[in-house]
């Protein structure tokens, strides 16, 4: 890595106090910078339908845009890595995503569902679907990518 940077490893840590830790901040600001551009041109004067749907659209052209990155986030979050404060930290960064589906599920614009069954239903799809892209196994075109966003749409709205 710090090759790769032209730099030093010895560098490295005099900004991070071990591997573990520069690992845990990779996560975290991989995870933050998702978030940002998910919500990046974000309308919330839109209906919250619509608010939803551009959300997943946003993020399955990010998971498509950064493949790398999201198999990164796959591994952190099955490795020994991911630990309970860890999560709790990153968990805030996606506070206005799970405010605009708490928001929904009380309009009754999604099922009440679990709020992991919705995620599942929604942003793992779009990430699952954009590692097959990576891979070849499909082409998330423009028109697919609308058609899965319709697709996970209408597996949470009621």
């Amino acid at each position: 890595m710090a090759k790769d940077a032209g730099v030093s490893a010895g560098i490295i840590y005099h900004y991070f106090d071990s591997k573990d830790s520069l690992v845990d901040e990779l996560y975290k600001t991989i995870k933050h910078q998702f978030i940002r551009e998910m919500f990046a041109g974000f309308d919330q004067s839109e209906p919250l339908s619509s608010q939803l749907r551009q959300l997943i659209k946003n993020a399955l052209k990010l998971y498509i845009q950064y493949p790398q990155k999201v198999i990164f986030i796959e591994q952190y979050a099955r490795s020994p890595y991911n630990r309970p404060e860890i999560q709790a930290e990153v968990r805030q960064y996606y506070q206005p995503l799970i405010d605009c589906m708490e928001q929904a599920r009380q309009q009754k614009l999604i099922k009440d569902l679990p709020e992991a069954v919705i995620y599942t239903l929604t942003m793992e799809v779009a990430r699952n679907l954009a590692l097959q892209h990576a891979t070849g196994i499909i082409v998330m075109d423009e028109i697919l990518i609308e058609k899965v966003t319709d697709a996970c749409w209408e597996a949470i709205r009621r």
